[in-house]
């Protein structure tokens, strides 16, 4: 390996003040100490003489305060004109786990009595990733003779003498005790994000983190601490968080490229972008965060996992012809709404996608009641972006007393924009058991048996049962096929039995939210019995997995329906959960984005 010519000497006025090391063309990096109270340098490069002096103006310096134990004691020169020397290569991960002792490391600098060619000094770590204060490792000189690395190595690079890649930056030394300080190669991206690039990390590209360095630039303060967004990120599972809050989303960033490893399923960085996006106001800049954060888990999706079971093929004759997708399975796109414990008057919702078998987060976020209706809109339309294949499902997991709301009714503009259920298939799930590995349990067994149906026959509960909540989930656990009601769930009687049916767990429950009118008698003749008379006909013929498509048509053909009564489906509700379509249930955490 040939001695490389990116090692360079910083003076100013007439004076050696220190070292550097090309990281770019036009860019050299020292330390802040050797530029201190300066705005310009020059730079000489001993390995290509032939270029002379290089001026260069101070573009960035860290936060260090002018003390030897203060943080940040990095600048960066931008030189006046590029040189046509090869850059530094930082060290990777890779290369520095294979050291089964601390690699030997060589300093250029320019101590007293070689200011002008300089010298060179050897040095080895004492802790290999260990580091003093989150800033520095320690550094031995190694032989205990010849050159120390003395005044002139400030800002000299520490480079393995094995493969010439670079592990850091000689801070400072001891000669009392004859130990180095090294700001490591993962300390100096910290303070300077442009070395993103340059320094490995797993499983982020260059290019990748080029972009990201932008758009953090562009995204500027942020109004929540960035420390609470690190912790929605990765979850209360999720890798550790810094020591210290982050002073900046760029060292939050940071702190989840160089600690952590993306892994299908697992993917904070992403996540974390999501959660900027929420917080921007400028529309472009949204957009690309979230751009970034879609192709991110492309890069890391792998191998698709096994789905659940599609649709049956699709039938012929009346509502059972066959669907828009056939057997092409679903893409799910599922919407969780909870109270806040917070605030009574809020709401926490989330919007996710699943894909492959992973659920990727678009959005989550507090706000209130009045405000989540176009909020979900939005967050819907932007988790179609994530749809690389199948048909859409819109899910709304809700709390058991919401679930009479028409979220298939749900749109920006009432007459200028067709309703969400007249879009995609929307189904309701059961918040409440989604967390209860019991229910979800059964509520998988008794799918496999509905895969195998040919019909889906309608258990009819009548608007007069004398039935209560415990007799009747104990009768519904044998049932299988779907549930129908002939009255909403809005009186406290009504209530107790919809919950009944959904503990029993009965995966299937369809009822007109414009029923019977609950609380007073019924002789059996009223609307909901005329309901449950026609749905189940519609049903009967066809598999319990294309139930969604049927009821994606009966809305459709209720909003176009003219005649002087309204549809017997305007008001159609319907839970349908397959917990094999929606797995890897995480509780809704506080958003910081709310």
């Amino acid at each position: 390996m040939g001695s490389p010519a990116w090692h360079a000497r910083v003076d100013g006025a007439g004076l050696v003040l220190g070292s550097g090391f090309l990281v770019a063309a036009d860019t050299v990096l020292t330390c802040a100490h050797v530029v201190d109270g300066r705005s310009d340098a020059t730079v000489w490069f001993p390995g290509a003489q032939g270029l002379g002096e290089v001026r260069a103006r101070v573009a960035r310096r860290g936060p260090w305060g002018g003390g030897a134990a203060d943080p940040g004691d990095v600048a960066v020169l931008t030189l006046d004109r590029p040189v046509p020397v090869p850059p530094i290569a930082f060290a990777g991960p890779e290369d520095l786990a294979g050291d089964r002792e601390p690699p030997r490391l060589v300093a250029y600098g320019f101590p007293d009595g070689y200011a002008h060619e300089g010298a060179q000094t050897e040095l080895r770590t004492t802790a290999a990733g260990q580091l003093i204060h989150d800033e520095w490792q320690q550094a031995e000189y190694w032989k205990g003779f010849g050159q120390e690395p003395s005044h002139g190595f400030s800002g000299a690079a520490a480079m393995r003498a094995a493969d010439g890649t670079v592990v850091g930056m000689v801070a400072s030394y001891d000669p009392v005790v004859r130990n180095a300080r090294i700001l490591p190669a993962r300390v100096l991206a910290r303070y300077v994000p442009a070395l993103a690039a340059l320094v490995p990390t797993p499983g982020c590209s260059p290019e990748e983190k080029r972009g990201l360095v932008e758009l953090v630039e562009r995204a500027g303060p942020l109004p929540v601490p960035v420390e609470r967004l690190l912790a929605a990120a990765t979850g209360p599972l999720g890798p550790p968080l810094p020591p210290a809050p982050p002073r900046d989303l760029w060292r939050g960033v940071w702190h989840l490229l160089s600690e952590t490893t993306p892994v299908r399923g697992r993917l904070p960085l992403a996540e974390l972008a999501l959660r900027v996006a929420d917080l921007t106001q400028d529309e472009e800049l949204r957009r690309a965060f979230r751009g970034w954060a879609r192709e991110h888990r492309d890069r890391h999706r792998g191998p698709r996992r096994e789905t659940a079971p599609a649709a049956h093929a699709g039938r012929t004759g009346d509502a059972g012809r066959a669907g828009p997708g056939g057997s092409v399975p679903w893409a799910p796109i599922l919407v969780e709404v909870r109270r806040s414990g917070a605030d009574g008057a809020s709401v926490i919702a989330e919007v996710s996608v699943y894909r492959g078998g992973d659920r990727l987060l678009v959005s989550e976020r507090r706000l209130t009641a009045a405000r989540l209706r176009g909020w979900v809109l939005d967050r819907i339309d932007e988790a179609y972006e994530e749809i690389v294949d199948g048909r859409p499902l819109i899910a709304f997991a809700l709390p058991r007393s919401w679930l009479n709301k028409d979220v298939d009714q749900w749109t920006r503009k009432r007459g200028q924009e067709p309703p969400l259920g007249c879009s995609s298939p929307v189904v309701v799930l059961d918040h409440d058991r989604r967390s209860k590995g019991r229910q979800q349990f059964a509520l998988k067994r008794v799918w496999e048996e509905l895969d195998r149906q040919e019909g889906s026959p309608l258990h009819r509960v009548a608007c007069a049962t004398p039935q209560g909540p415990a007799q009747l989930s104990v009768l519904l656990q044998d049932v299988r096929g779907a549930v129908g009601f002939g009255r909403p769930p809005t009186a406290s009687r009504e209530r107790s039995l919809y919950g009944a049916a959904l503990d029993a767990p009965a995966p299937i429950v369809l009822w007109p939210r414009d029923g019977c009118p609950p609380g007073g008698p019924c002789a059996g003749d009223c609307s909901g019995s005329g309901f449950l008379d026609r749905i189940a006909e519609r049903i009967s013929r066809l598999p319990p997995g294309e139930l969604p498509d049927l009821v994606f048509r009966l809305r459709k053909e209720a909003f176009l329906h003219e005649g002087p009564e309204p549809h017997w489906a305007a008001q159609l509700s319907l839970v349908w959960e397959d917990p094999r379509r929606f797995p890897d249930v995480r509780p809704l955490r506080h958003s910081p984005v709310g």
